[in-house]
């Protein structure tokens, strides 16, 4: 067999909420309990990467609302936006830098000043976590950690 599709518990959790429609509370359950002991009393903010490609319901932005509920941190869902999508599945990796510097902008929302966890639903290089940080960075964000679900080949 050439791929391995196997995917971890919390993989197949964050899958079924992407595409099939699934429930999201074992991974805001499972994503509350890590970040709790280890970051929770140093985040001010949640912010969810924008996604790429636009769905009725976007799993990241419910994740990190669900993990700001749990852990009574606010959950911005405007401080970064995307104001061009496109999916990044196939994109090779040296393409990606430059199509999301454009993509991912500044948003409406200040973060000067603030602790931010920056939350996604799946890892693939890295590349959009990198671009939002550095936009969160740019806008004054005081310390910026990142938090993945699953990473995808």
């Amino acid at each position: 067999m050439q791929f391995d599709t196997t995917r971890s518990a919390l993989g197949e959790l964050v899958y079924q909420l992407k595409f099939k429609g699934g429930p999201s509370l074992d991974v805001i359950e499972t994503a509350s309990a890590f970040v709790r002991p280890l970051w929770a009393a140093t985040l001010d903010l949640i912010v969810s990467a924008p996604p790429s490609v636009e769905r009725t319901s976007q799993p990241a932005a419910v994740i990190a609302a669900g993990i700001g509920a749990s852990l009574d941190l606010r959950c911005l869902q405007n401080a970064v936006r995307k104001i061009k999508t496109q999916p990044m599945k196939n994109v090779p990796p040296h393409e990606r830098k430059d199509i999301l510097k454009e993509a991912i902008q500044p948003g409406e929302t200040p973060v000067a000043g603030k602790r931010i966890l920056i939350v996604d639903d799946l890892w693939q290089t890295g590349g959009t976590m990198r671009r939002v940080a550095e936009v969160l960075s740019a806008m004054g964000a005081a310390d910026i950690r990142a938090l993945a679900m699953t990473h995808t080949k």
